[in-house]
């Protein structure tokens, strides 16, 4: 009896140190955006190890999450402490994240196989159809040009922008221009647009989130960056170009 009062005591004891020692799981949404984010065995992409790396150093767990990128912003809104990266801080979104922490900005392209536009009303006035990602900044950012519903395709699960440009179904692809590159293979060659639109971006929360947290992932990002962590990590995935 008191050998079993003993190891209970002892119990009692070591539990909280060994919870203290755990890390406090945080989901973090990305989506399936090479080279900005990717769900893979060889990492998560320029943001998604950036995120991921920023959480470690200020004494949380990433638990990486892919949805639907329209989903995975909604869910992130309406949960409490849930981060999503990368995130673009546009006018549509300013109300309904916490912004944690600015990575860097992000520029945007028109990939087309006709001569490149230099603008957004130069596209809006020349295409008669667009790719762009549902959900995305550059939805955003084409519908405040004054693009119409007609103008834009929708990208769905397992399109390939790309092919759609080549095969004549858009007449041009409007998506981050590193993605672009990124995604630029061996086939005809693509006329890329003037870089347009840079927006910073950005490692975001829910509205609703612990400000210890918000404070401590801002922190360890700045200290990433002064140490060079980030160039380091955007250096490993930047297209050889």
């Amino acid at each position: 009896m008191f050998a079993l009062r003993l190891i209970a005591c002892l119990l009692s004891l070591l539990l909280p140190c060994y919870l203290a020692a755990e890390p406090r799981p945080i989901q973090l949404y990305m989506p399936d955006a090479a080279p900005l984010a990717l769900h893979g065995d060889d990492g998560h992409g320029i943001t998604g190890d950036i995120a991921i790396m920023a959480l470690q150093r200020a004494g949380y767990r990433a638990v990486v999450k892919n949805a639907p990128w329209a989903r995975a912003q909604k869910r992130t809104q309406e949960a409490r402490d849930v981060m999503i990266v990368p995130l673009s801080r546009t006018p549509g979104r300013e109300a309904h994240f916490t912004w944690v922490a600015n990575i860097q900005p992000l520029y945007r392209a028109f990939f087309t196989l006709d001569d490149p536009v230099s603008s957004l009303e130069e596209a809006r006035q020349r295409y008669r159809l667009v790719a762009v990602g549902l959900g995305t900044a550059q939805e955003e950012i084409l519908r405040r040009a004054g693009f119409t519903n007609d103008q834009l395709y929708a990208l769905k699960l397992g399109d390939q922008p790309i092919q759609l440009v080549r095969r004549g179904r858009v007449d041009a692809w409007f998506t981050t221009d590193l993605e672009g590159r990124h995604l630029w293979d061996s086939g005809p060659d693509l006329a890329m647009s003037a870089l347009l639109a840079p927006l910073d971006m950005y490692i975001a929360c829910s509205l609703q989130c612990d400000p210890q947290l918000v404070e401590s992932v801002h922190d360890a990002l700045e200290g990433m960056r002064r140490d060079g962590s980030l160039q380091r990590i955007t250096e490993r995935y930047l297209p050889a170009r």
